[in-house]
């Protein structure tokens, strides 16, 4: 049968024709194309999950349990992406349909990016475990946007799949360029992107970026509507982007806010103004207070204890200071001790930096300031300075209750600081617990570290030395050489007082010593 003109002009007319179909009836997208959706769809997932530390860090911190939670929900929202994509992919092989998925993942992530304060604020009260609250905010906040973007890598896949025959290549490559792409992604988060902006600017720039790899998938003679709702998307993300660098601190608890590579520090005045405080995770109190007219005093009570090592040890030259926060150690024993040199270890430089512009440190020839580990540095020192020993060092690198850098908590640390000690040498350190109560097995096993290193060893409660089971301030003593704590007429009142705060119960060795290969902090701390 023969058609028409008017026949052959309408089949002439048809938008597919068989060119426009693999063989396995795939519309067709070039393999370059697909594999940069790939590799975008990689990174960002990696500087969505990165971000979101950052994101979770000013109300529920950064220990290992919000680390847990975050990683665990992106992967299991990925899982579920990759079930369901490839069977959506099958159903549905046209790019259009994995543009309007990449599309609706954007949005969400820009939501995400304005709202996240919103969800987190409740989250932050206290009032449910950290368990829940870390598991419950990553649900909320990246299941979605997680499961859509790991539906890309089976979708990709399935639209590549023209030959059969070289599947296996075809799929190994795809899967190779998003896993490129997620290192990559890995390495721009935690060393650039957190360190030079804000956490919903980087949210809006990711939903930007998601939206202009929609363009590479869209048939543009027939979605017109979409391509320019992208156009109009793609600045506004990044104005909001714009917006929330300039302004996002005002979503913020109040104060001044800044991100390290480390730490996101939180700086605000408290007493009416009379007294600046520097907070570095929410889980409790601040962790270095100034009075703002007084910046040598000390304010906390649990760093005044260190009289107690200079009452022990008349003749102290040396000291070290492990953890910098607000300097107030430093500054008070430059401004009291004109005999004291001093070496603090900050692995933080941005600590630093917050402590010289609002925490009124500034230099002085008798102060050395490291940015490294404090394990590493005491290695290094070790083998550089031999002989030559600190008098007393002073450990004050915990955040807060919820988070303990757990390798300075063992055993093998205590080792080490012992190592570095004049043969006459004491080492303090601050521990937030309590003696009895919930907690107490994280005041025992620490102490048990202690008491297996050095040969004289003293806790005082800060608070009340009666209180077992509130939670409070304990500083613990190791001394090289023993001396008497007990109070005498001739004891300064001073140190008197702080003698009076001593524990003199009877410690149970119920908790083994704390150690490299077994230091379950975090579980300690939330009992």
């Amino acid at each position: 049968m023969k058609l028409s003109s008017k026949n052959k002009k309408t089949f002439q007319a048809e938008p597919v024709t068989k060119s426009d179909i693999s063989a396995s009836g795939v519309r067709k997208i070039s393999f370059f194309r697909l594999g940069l959706v790939s590799f975008v769809c990689g990174t960002m997932v990696m500087v969505l999950e990165m971000t979101g530390s950052r994101m979770l860090a000013p109300y529920l911190g950064t220990s290992i349990i919000v680390w847990t939670s975050l990683i665990g929900i992106v992967l299991a929202s990925l899982s579920f992406g990759y079930w369901y994509g490839g069977i959506f992919a099958d159903k549905y092989p046209d790019p259009r349909v994995l543009g309007k998925i990449i599309f609706v993942a954007a949005i969400l992530i820009a939501l995400v990016g304005g709202g996240y304060t919103f969800v987190l604020g409740p989250l932050s009260s206290g009032k449910t475990s950290l368990y829940v609250s870390a598991v419950s905010a990553a649900l909320v906040l990246f299941a979605v946007p997680g499961a859509l973007l790991g539906m890309v890598s089976p979708f990709v896949a399935r639209l590549a799949l023209d030959d059969l025959g070289s599947s296996g290549t075809i799929v190994g490559r795809l899967y190779a360029l998003s896993s490129i792409g997620s290192i990559l992604g890995t390495f721009l988060g935690g060393f650039v992107l957190i360190t030079l902006l804000k956490t919903g600017t980087i949210l809006f720039l990711i939903a930007a970026v998601l939206l202009g790899v929609t363009l590479l998938l869209l048939d543009f003679s027939r979605q017109r509507s979409s391509l320019t709702t992208a156009m109009v998307l793609i600045p506004l993300f990044f104005f909001c982007g714009g917006l929330y660098q300039v302004y996002g601190n005002k979503l913020l608890p109040t104060g001044y806010h800044e991100e390290t590579p480390y730490n996101h520090i939180r700086v605000y005045e408290t007493d009416g103004g009379k007294v600046r405080a520097m907070q570095t995770d929410p889980g409790g109190a601040a962790q270095s207070f100034m009075f703002v007219d007084r910046p040598t005093e000390l304010v906390s009570r649990y760093v005044k204890y260190n009289e107690l090592a200079f009452y022990g040890k008349p003749d102290i030259k040396r000291v070290l200071i492990i953890g910098g926060g607000g300097y107030c150690i430093p500054k008070n024993l430059l401004a009291t001790r004109p005999e004291v040199e001093i070496d603090v270890v900050e692995i933080d430089p941005g600590i630093t930096a917050i402590a010289r512009r609002f925490f009124a440190l500034e230099d002085n020839p008798r102060l050395r300031i490291y940015h490294e580990d404090a394990r590493r540095f005491l290695r290094r020192m070790k083998m550089e300075q031999g002989e030559r020993k600190y008098d007393f060092i002073f450990g004050d690198a915990f955040n807060s209750a919820y988070n303990l850098p757990f390798h300075l908590t063992t055993k093998e640390y205590m080792q080490e600081v012992f190592e570095q000690l004049s043969e006459d040498g004491i080492f303090m350190t601050n521990i937030i617990a309590s003696t009895g109560g919930r907690k107490h097995r994280l005041f025992r096993g620490f102490y048990q570290a202690l008491a297996e290193v050095f040969p004289q060893v003293e806790a005082f409660s800060v608070h009340d030395p009666n209180e077992e089971i509130e939670t409070q301030n304990i500083v613990l003593l190791g001394s090289k050489k023993k001396f008497s704590l007990e109070v005498s007429p001739e004891t300064p009142p001073r140190i008197a007082e702080f003698m009076n705060h001593r524990y003199t119960r009877s410690i149970p060795k119920d908790t083994p010593a704390l150690t490299d290969a077994f230091a379950p902090v975090e579980m300690y701390v939330l009992e």
